[in-house]
C-alpha cells in the first residue's frame, strides 16, 4: 500500500485528513497487532489524535488512558460533529478487554478536566456524538464485553453528545472493530448493540468515516 500524504499540525501527535484519505490507525510503539483502517467521507476533514502520549501526558503511575481518538472538523455531508475514541486491543484476554472500557472513561475525565488539560477539551466538547470503539486483531477474537464499566461508558457517551436524547440505545455509541482478513468490505454485524464492525486494510475494507457510525444509530 503506498503511503498517503497528510497534512501535519504543529503537535506531533495529531495528524489532519481530508475527504476520500485513506488512514490506519494502530499503535506501533505498543507492537499491538490491533488496527482500524478509516477512509473519509466526501466533504469531511478530520484529525486522527494520539491520545496516550500525545494529548495526555504527565499522567500518575498507574493511570491508562486510551490509545487515540478521531475528530471531526468539519463535516459538509451530514452537518455532524462526531469524537470517536479507540482502544487497541488485540487480545483474547478478558480481563484486558475489560480494562479498555475504564481506559476510555478514564480519557474523557481527564478530557474534562480543563486546569490540567485545556488542550484537550475541546475534543468533547459541542458534539452531536461521542462514540467509543475497542479495536482487536485479524488473529484474535475479542471477548464480548458486559459489564458495570460497560454500562456506565455508555451513559458517559450519551450524555456528552449534544444529540444523545435521540439516541433510542445508548449502547449504540460503543462498538467493536474486528479487523478479518477474508473481509472485502467493511460492514455492521449483530441483530443488537454494542454492535461489530468488520473491516480490513483492503480495497473495500475501509470503514467510511462518519457515514458508518452514523449508520449504527439507525
Amino acid at each position: 500500500m503506498s503511503k498517503i500524504k497528510v497534512k501535519q499540525k504543529k503537535e506531533a501527535y495529531v495528524c489532519h485528513l481530508s475527504e476520500r484519505q485513506k488512514y490506519i490507525v494502530q499503535d506501533e510503539k505498543h507492537n499491538s497487532k490491533a488496527f482500524v483502517p478509516i477512509q473519509i467521507d466526501a466533504g469531511n476533514f478530520v484529525e486522527v489524535v494520539q491520545v496516550d502520549g500525545g494529548l495526555i501526558t504527565g499522567l500518575p503511575k498507574g493511570s491508562n488512558i486510551c490509545d487515540n481518538l478521531i475528530y471531526t472538523i468539519k463535516d459538509c455531508s451530514m452537518g455532524l460533529n462526531i469524537t470517536w475514541f479507540i482502544e487497541l486491543k488485540g487480545t483474547k484476554n478478558e480481563h484486558e478487554a475489560k480494562h479498555s472500557i475504564d481506559q476510555i472513561l478514564e480519557s474523557i475525565q481527564y478530557m474534562q478536566d480543563q486546569v490540567m488539560y485545556p488542550q484537550a477539551e475541546k475534543y468533547i466538547k459541542n458534539r452531536d456524538y461521542v462514540f467509543a470503539a475497542v479495536a482487536g486483531a485479524p488473529d484474535k477474537t475479542l471477548p464480548v464485553i458486559n459489564n458495570k464499566s460497560l454500562r456506565m461508558l455508555c451513559r458517559k457517551l450519551q450524555a456528552i453528545s449534544g444529540k444523545g436524547r435521540e439516541v433510542k440505545d445508548m449502547f449504540t455509541l460503543f462498538f467493536y472493530i474486528k479487523p478479518n482478513k477474508n473481509c472485502m468490505k467493511a460492514e455492521v454485524k449483530k441483530n443488537a448493540p454494542p454492535y461489530d464492525i468488520l473491516c480490513y486494510n483492503n480495497r473495500g475494507g475501509y470503514i467510511q468515516y462518519p457515514s458508518m457510525l452514523k449508520k449504527l444509530l439507525t
